[in-house]
């Protein structure tokens, strides 16, 4: 009767440990079919590194079979339509929104009745806090140290004395205020460098163009570029060439036309550091959103990404001169992409579907 007893425990103790495997195998494969709604609201995509950020983030939404369908629209830097956009993304159902405010205060509302409705917020590159704290990941990059790390170079190329020019990003955005504010307290240090002129050109190439043209036209001494990012510096380069003036320390992002220009004339003394802020900064905002609806995710509810920085010893490392001048550096999406999107001369508009990456799908 012992020996019956034992053996029946045993025979209990096994049916059940094959129980819980075999439900664990369901409970993964349950994890496994799990599909998502993604929507991503976009401030704006009037400029190159705008459009890779869409196309990075579309690249891994294509790529990842928990994804079953998305929308991405994009706001036009304005509030009223980010507001209209995100109430739209909550009546569709979306399991994640992915977005970049215009302005924390201005979506905070919105933004949090998405959040109480049980949606996954995903915020980047721009914080919602302190407008909000009801949002599940942030992912934004140091822009103060972007502004900072920049202006203190130039200062310190100058020899701590004379003038700079600024061309800032765009007007109200807090990344652009944060990096202006980081320039403006580099400039603290050093008391005989003075910005002599700045304006908003958009992180774009064709709006900076001209407001440099005339920036060399009307001052006679200038003695360092200080640039918010973007396609700025590139436009710079080509005002100063076309100018024939002598080359002065500028400050750029990891834009292919800036670093094609910039490798063209280091050699007769144009000195540049290129700090640059990731275009994946929404593909990995996506990432962890999936994570946190799979219940994987473990980390900080604030992530901040470090801001890498070259000069000129490092151009001809990052510089492509197989792909356009719209191509950034700081990619995650394979070769095959890259090329399809930058290769034979294509800005990268077209979008990873087709579709257009700057309009609303």
């Amino acid at each position: 009767m012992i020996k019956e007893d034992s053996l029946m425990k045993k025979l209990t103790a096994l049916f059940l440990a094959l129980v819980l495997v075999l439900s664990m195998c369901v409970s993964a494969t349950a994890d496994e079919e799990k599909k998502y709604t993604v929507g991503f609201s976009n401030v704006w995509v009037g400029n190159t590194y705008g459009i890779q950020g869409v196309n990075e983030l579309e690249a891994f939404l294509n790529s990842n079979p928990q994804v079953e369908k998305y929308y991405i629209y994009n706001a036009d830097n304005d509030v009223n339509k980010q507001i209209s956009d995100i109430e739209d993304l909550i009546a569709k159902g979306v399991d994640m929104l992915i977005l970049q405010p215009i302005s924390a205060e201005s979506v905070a509302a919105v933004v949090e009745e998405a959040y109480e409705a049980g949606i996954v917020v995903v915020d980047c590159t721009s914080p919602l806090a302190p407008a909000t704290d009801e949002y599940s990941v942030s992912v934004v990059a140091k822009d103060y140290d972007f502004g900072y790390t920049g202006m203190k170079w130039l200062c310190e190329q100058i020899g701590g004395k004379g003038n700079v020019i600024c061309l800032d990003g765009m007007a109200g955005l807090s990344s652009a205020v944060l990096r202006m504010e980081g320039a403006q307290d580099a400039l603290k240090e050093y008391p005989d460098v003075k910005i002599i002129a700045s304006e908003y050109a958009n992180w774009d190439y064709a709006t900076a163009k001209p407001i440099v043209e005339n920036m060399l036209a009307t001052y006679d001494q200038i003695d360092a570029v200080w640039s918010s990012g973007g396609d700025m510096t590139r436009a710079a380069i080509e005002a100063w060439a076309e100018a024939g003036r002598p080359w002065v320390p500028m400050m750029g992002e990891d834009c292919n036309g800036f670093l094609k220009l910039w490798k063209k004339y280091k050699d007769e003394g144009l000195s540049c550091i290129a700090v640059s802020l990731p275009t994946w900064l929404f593909a990995y905002g996506a990432e962890l959103g999936l994570e946190i609806l799979n219940g994987t995710y473990t980390g900080e509810k604030d992530v901040v990404v470090e801001i890498p920085s070259f000069g000129n010893d490092e151009v001809d490392k990052y510089v492509r001169e197989d792909l356009s001048d719209s191509f950034w550096g700081q990619t995650h999406m394979t070769e095959e992409q890259i090329v399809a999107l930058y290769g034979n001369g294509n800005d990268g508009s077209q979008g990873i579907t087709g579709t257009g990456a700057a309009s609303d799908h």
